[in-house]
């Protein structure tokens, strides 16, 4: 596997490799084990959606529960990091880990078994050519997201909120939602602490949507939540999986739809490239030295799911979709 990568590596600058065809149902001699984040299945988040991915790919090659092995870390850094060597002295051809909290974890252990082959998924920071960062597009995200909102405020104010990482997302987000309103202007807060005073702040000084980021806590959406009315309703937009806590009964009268992170499509990719003894390793970042691949609405590996509240805007939603996926609307 590893020298397929380094053929690749200088044969093409597009380094998504092609995943042979494989016919479902063919005798699969492989180990592949999946390292869930703290809950593991259940969890109504990352882990589900990424079991969603393992599901089915194990149907489609009747893999067996000897072929794809699951375990679930207890959330301490010692935990993940003798997990993941375990799997690796086990002789798995590959170790999907998921969730940014495995980062630390993957660039210790990949290093010290650079013939074992890594993916992590939502998380683009670590640099080894036997590691598959894969990822997904935070600009095309917020671009559908900034549409939504422009669709549904009354007042023309939408707050965006998220930590300090999402600062070059306003200007995505911005974009969408001019792109349906241009009277309506953004109201940002970037923080990295509890949110509860900021969202309060955003929905003192008239904003009516908001587009939250913030995902370590549901703080954001239970500040909405208890804030609107019926004479003024005020709106949330999420981020799915991320945001677990999105599936609890305070969203329904307030969420009009959520980004989405299809996790699912991500593993399943990357169990099928080690089926065909291949490797994604897009460049995301040469400097760096991160490969992997970026997911973005164009591949179906980014979307939004409206929620009954957002279904009237749909055609609006549904046409920005479109103009991403040709080309016709390019992000910065």
């Amino acid at each position: 596997m590893r020298a397929g990568k380094f053929a690749a590596l200088f044969a093409s600058a597009s380094l998504l490799l092609a995943l042979l065809p494989t016919s479902a149902g063919a005798a699969v001699s492989i180990k592949i084990a999946i390292a869930y984040d703290i809950g593991g299945r259940g969890d109504h988040g990352i882990n589900d959606s990424a079991a969603k991915g393992v599901d089915a790919i194990k149907k489609k090659y009747g893999l067996s529960s000897l072929a794809v092995r699951e375990m679930v870390t207890n959330g301490t850094e010692s935990d993940r990091e003798t997990r993941l060597q375990f799997l690796a002295s086990a002789n798995y051809n590959l170790i999907v880990a998921i969730g940014s909290g495995y980062a630390l974890a993957v660039s210790v252990v990949a290093v010290a078994n650079p013939d074992t082959e890594f993916a992590l998924i939502n998380d683009a920071s670590i640099g080894d050519l036997n590691i598959s960062n894969l990822v997904f597009s935070r600009p095309d995200g917020a671009y559908l997201a900034g549409v939504l909102a422009g669709a549904a405020t009354r007042a023309n104010k939408v707050g965006f909120i998220g930590p300090a990482s999402s600062g070059p997302m306003i200007s995505d987000f911005q974009l969408g939602l001019t792109s349906v309103n241009p009277k309506a202007v953004v109201k940002s807060v970037l923080l990295d602490k509890a949110p509860v005073s900021a969202t309060r702040a955003l929905i003192s000084q008239g904003t009516d949507v908001i587009y939250s980021e913030w995902s370590s806590s549901s703080e954001v959406e239970d500040t909405v939540a208890s804030l609107t009315t019926t004479k003024r309703p005020i709106y949330l937009i999420g981020v799915n999986p991320d945001q677990y806590f999105l599936l609890g009964k305070g969203s329904q009268k307030i969420l009009i739809g959520a980004v989405s992170k299809h996790v699912d499509k991500a593993v399943a990719d990357a169990m099928t490239a080690a089926i065909n003894s291949q490797s994604i390793i897009d460049v995301l970042d040469a400097k760096a030295g991160i490969y992997g691949h970026m997911y973005t609405v164009k591949d179906g590996g980014v979307s939004i799911a409206l929620t009954a509240l957002g279904a009237r805007y749909s055609i609006r939603v549904s046409a920005a979709i479109a103009q991403l996926k040709s080309g016709k609307v390019k992000l910065p």
